[in-house]
């Protein structure tokens, strides 16, 4: 059975069992930080880097990006932001032993503020991988052909008061920031303006729309896609983006080739969802 045709099917049996959504991330956390498992392509980019001073992972879910950075390019500080304050509190408790690990309950947008965080359940499996601070994003995502034989009465909706600050704001010097903020990705980027255009950091980025890469663009930093250890310049077709400055551009000139040369291929496995995401059913699709 092709894969695109199995993930429905694991996706409305796990929303039967919502109790063993714990172990899962945490066994699959657990298996990145010990033998690298299911590492993004992008992040492998890292590992080419000698030191890493900061990393921000904005979006941090379940720690996944965390334990991926820490394999790669093994930062001296990382700073995470999540907002939802279950999975927040579950990163606190699990690197309260590392210092160098700093967990932020906060929002990133363009301007400072409180808003609602939207998390959708199903039935009785939350996914808390699909939160947004705009409803419509939280809720569109799960239907019909993403989930076996699915209710539309059985979804429905959580809300969390958050906390938004911008980017900016922390006044950080970061050599690598990862965005996964389930289509606020703009107002992350706009509220970070003088962090981007100043410090162009390497930016990792989940689907980034047109406006998102035209904006980084503004701000000096353009986009490729790593894949076989080799950067295509221009290619966002992959499951992520990665946004380059002049100095890691430059850092990486023997293995950035023009887009014409190298094509770039359907993420992963072809057919999935461009969203299959975190664990056998990740980030954007839980």
């Amino acid at each position: 059975m092709r894969l695109d045709r199995l993930y429905p099917i694991l996706r409305a049996a796990q929303s039967y069992v919502p109790f063993t959504r714990r172990a899962k991330f945490e066994l699959y956390i657990h298996l990145t930080r010990y033998f690298g498992f299911k590492i993004e392509d992008d992040f492998h980019l890292l590992s080419h880097l000698d030191k890493v001073d900061l990393a921000i992972d904005i979006g941090g879910n379940w720690g996944q990006s965390i334990e991926a950075l820490r394999w790669t390019c093994k930062p001296q500080r990382i700073i995470c932001v999540e907002p939802n304050p279950y999975l927040s509190g579950i990163l606190r408790s699990r690197y309260k032993a590392r210092p160098e690990i700093t967990i932020l309950e906060n929002a990133i947008s363009d301007a400072p503020g409180e808003h609602p965080l939207f998390v959708p359940r199903y039935r009785g499996f939350v996914y808390d991988g699909l939160a947004s601070l705009d409803k419509t994003s939280a809720l569109e995502w799960l239907n019909e052909h993403r989930v076996a034989g699915f209710d539309h009465t059985r979804l429905s909706i959580e809300q969390h008061q958050v906390k938004i600050i911008t980017l900016d704001s922390l006044n950080l010097q970061p050599q690598v920031v990862k965005i996964d903020v389930q289509g606020y990705e703009l107002q992350v980027i706009k509220g970070g303006a003088e962090t981007f255009k100043r410090w162009q950091p390497i930016t990792i980025i989940e689907t980034p729309s047109s406006s998102v890469v035209s904006l980084l663009a503004d701000y000096g930093l353009l986009p490729f896609r790593y894949q076989n250890d080799r950067l295509t310049k221009g290619d966002t077709s992959g499951l992520n983006t990665v946004f380059l400055g002049s100095r890691d551009q430059e850092r990486f000139e023997e293995l950035i080739c023009a887009r014409e040369d190298h094509p770039g291929e359907v993420g992963h496995s072809a057919g999935l969802d461009i969203q299959e995401k975190r664990g056998f059913i990740r980030r954007s699709s839980p």
